[in-house]
């Protein structure tokens, strides 16, 4: 008894115990970035002007229009959120403008005359190019009786709402455009700058008389830079700017050994083999029955593949990141061209395709024994219209104009007068070789390929990881890691800037590296990540077609940029270009002195030679020779007809110019011929500004990364 009144009296210590704990679940839960619930719904993905967007129903979206889809993962995530995003914006825009989508109106879009682009698109006949009406009609009559499979009625009921979205948009296009104006001062101009014409002749001192090294660059002229290009460099979000090292992964010489040696022993069996198509494919190598002509050929065998007996067996040899063995299988003449006819009989199921090659074999066999023309069959049963009605007649046709099965048939495998069965994409197709074109005599040969690709061994791979892990874990600061990689002297830190929140690409890495790039981000974003932080991961990279791992990648957070201030870490090589630009014409323009006349000499510096460009539009600022100098042609419309200019900074060189002739264009005839031609373009570019600016109109707030 005693015991328990002494834990009566301390029971209101355990109940603040408990509450303490729970408020600390509870912070956590909040803090931790995976769930918002007590400052917002931890559904919510993002919202515009208050109305929050449902992660629950941006799942059912992503699931219904991509379902096994092979679409990049980030990709169709970051195409939803501005399609949702944007359907808020045009509801919204809706109630002022007084525009909707009636029922009656929806009905036509989806199953009537004037179907939406959205329909048009999803139900398209690849084979024809027209939009498949029984496959349309096939979503009516289930909507109507309510016999659709639901996961159909899911597809519909979002290709829906996308509909409506698209006929939205148009019609808040159409208000916009039409509303456009463009004044007859505005046509005048266009049509002086567009027809303005100038010759001139110029001499170019390239940028390379100034050394580099001999330029000197300072912090001051990367800021005033900075500050110049502030407008087009700066950004409306939080980024944030990294460093990276970047460790490759190379095979040692033993890996390289062991994997020739593998291939290698294959060859005496490649040799010999009878079924060479499955000794390739049960060795993961790729059969085709294409011929290849020697220009196609690696330079590694492109002669001996032409002088080897067929039957010989070519390497081992790299290529393509792989050891490989090549076996000749033939050589013959290629033809330049062919003349080919087809009966097509179209299939999508397996009992169709069954059938489809019944009818054609009974078709073969009627053109055979000489019961049937192939003609006249062709006309009866081929289903593809525009060939039938020549009796399948196709015409002469050269390499790679038809689909590969087809293509190689009609090249490779078939002669004057053969009949073949080949299944494409489009059906099953039953084709006679009229005429072979030989002119060229090019020679082609039939090679078949296995090997393997050289990819390094645990040894190597897990030595560099633990290479990797050691220098993070003992340099934790991004100072200290620079300092630790400098004194080895194998890897330098390179920057990578403006990354936003939902970043999923960076150039560096390419487009199949989303994931790594996306959990770089993530650290880079968690609060407790500080500037000069070193990320305690080793990320990997993944080789692109053979998906192993080929890179370790270490990571250390080296800015935070607030909105709207452009810093200049992520821009130094591209401020230092232009900086560097501008230092070496100023040193070239002193050395060159006043110009008088344009002549061979430029003060210090002898040109080459004195070019001239003629017709030259101010509009788009193309040097004949030279290319693109918008600046430099730009600045010659100041110029009087036998005028020299002083020197001219250019993208290549220091150019002076003496302009020729100024073919000065008349007042516009007709000001509305005119206005047609420049107001579409005009319009157009104005319609892409459209939506960005209504996105900045409205308030939106992004939650995506705490989902993805």
């Amino acid at each position: 008894m005693g015991m328990i009144s002494s834990i009566r009296k301390r029971l209101w210590i355990v109940t603040v115990l408990m509450a303490l704990a729970l408020l600390g679940f509870i912070v956590m839960d909040m803090t931790s970035g995976g769930s918002s619930s007590l400052i917002g719904n931890p559904d919510t993905v993002g919202s515009v002007a208050g109305e929050e967007l449902s992660w629950r129903e941006f799942q059912q979206t992503e699931r219904v229009l991509y379902n096994n889809a092979d679409v990049d993962y980030f990709g169709r995530k970051d195409y939803l959120w501005n399609q949702f995003i944007e359907k808020v914006i045009l509801d919204k825009e809706a109630v002022h403008n007084g525009t909707g989508v009636s029922e009656a109106e929806l009905q036509e879009l989806q199953f009537g005359y004037n179907l939406s682009p959205v329909i048009q698109r999803n139900f398209r006949d690849p084979n024809t190019g027209q939009v498949n009406r029984e496959q349309l009609n096939f979503f009516k009559q289930g909507l109507e009786d309510e016999s659709l499979d639901p996961q159909y009625r899911d597809f519909w009921l979002v290709q829906q709402k996308q509909v409506i979205q698209d006929r939205m948009n148009a019609k808040l296009s159409n208000l916009v455009s039409r509303s456009l104006y463009m004044p007859n001062f505005m046509i005048e101009r266009n049509q002086y700058e567009s027809n303005l014409r100038l010759d001139f002749a110029y001499g170019l001192v390239s940028y390379n008389v100034i050394n580099e090294e001999d330029v000197v660059i300072e912090e001051s002229d990367y800021e005033a830079m900075r500050k110049e290009k502030e407008a087009s460099i700066q950004t409306k979000e939080e980024t944030r700017t990294v460093k990276l090292a970047v460790l490759d992964i190379i095979p040692s010489a033993e890996d390289s050994a062991s994997l020739r040696d593998a291939v290698a022993a294959k060859t005496e069996a490649f040799k010999t083999a009878t079924d060479d198509s499955s000794f390739v494919v049960s060795n993961l190598g790729t059969w085709e029955d294409a011929y290849k002509s020697a220009f196609e050929l690696t330079p590694t065998i492109q002669e001996i593949a032409f002088l080897a007996p067929v039957g010989d067996v070519l390497g081992p040899y790299v290529d393509e990141g792989e050891f490989r063995i090549t076996k000749i299988l033939d050589r013959k003449p290629l033809p330049d061209s062919v003349r080919a006819s087809h009966i097509l009989v179209r299939v999508q199921t397996r009992e169709q395709y069954l059938a489809a090659v019944s009818l054609l074999d009974s078709l073969r066999n009627l053109v055979e024994t000489g019961q049937g023309r192939f003609d006249s069959l062709a006309m009866k049963f081929s289903q593809d219209p525009g060939s039938a009605i020549k009796g399948g007649d196709l015409g002469f046709t050269t390499p790679g104009k038809m689909v590969k099965p087809f293509n190689d048939a009609i090249f490779f495998q078939m002669k004057e007068g053969d009949l073949k069965m080949v299944l494409t994409q489009f059906g099953v197709h039953l084709i006679l070789l009229n005429e072979a074109a030989y002119s060229s005599n090019t020679m082609g040969v039939h090679l078949a390929t296995i090997g393997e690709t050289i990819i390094p061994g645990d040894e190597v791979t897990n030595g560099l990881f633990d290479f990797a892990q050691t220098i993070i874990q003992e340099n934790r600061t991004l100072d200290a890691l620079e300092q630790a990689l400098s004194k080895d002297g194998r890897y330098s830190l390179q920057v990578v800037g403006n990354l936003f929140e939902n970043t999923y690409q960076v150039n560096q890495f390419g487009a199949f590296a989303n994931n790594t790039v996306r959990e770089i981000v993530r650290w880079a974003y968690l609060k407790n990540t500080q500037v000069g932080d070193v990320s305690p991961e080793v990320y990997d990279l993944q080789e692109e077609t053979k998906k192993f791992t080929n890179k370790y990648v270490i990571v250390g957070l080296s800015e935070i940029v607030p909105k709207g201030i452009a810093s200049i870490e992520p821009f130094r090589n591209q401020l230092k270009s232009e900086i560097l630009k501008r230092k070496r014409f100023e040193k070239i323009k002193e050395r060159i002195g006043e110009v008088r006349e344009l002549g061979l000499v430029l003060g210090e510096y002898t040109v080459g030679s004195i070019d001239t460009s003629f017709d030259t539009s101010p509009y788009s600022g193309y040097i004949n020779n030279l290319g693109e100098e918008i600046r430099v042609v730009s600045s010659l419309v100041k110029l009087e007809e036998g005028q020299t200019s002083q020197p001219l900074m250019g993208e290549k060189g220091v150019l002076v110019c003496k302009l020729l002739r100024k073919q000065i264009p008349g007042p516009p005839s007709n000001l509305d011929a005119f206005r047609a031609f420049f107001v579409h373009p005009a319009k157009n570019v104005a319609m892409n500004y459209l939506m960005p600016s209504l996105k900045e109109q409205y308030r939106i707030k992004d939650y995506r990364s705490k989902f993805f």
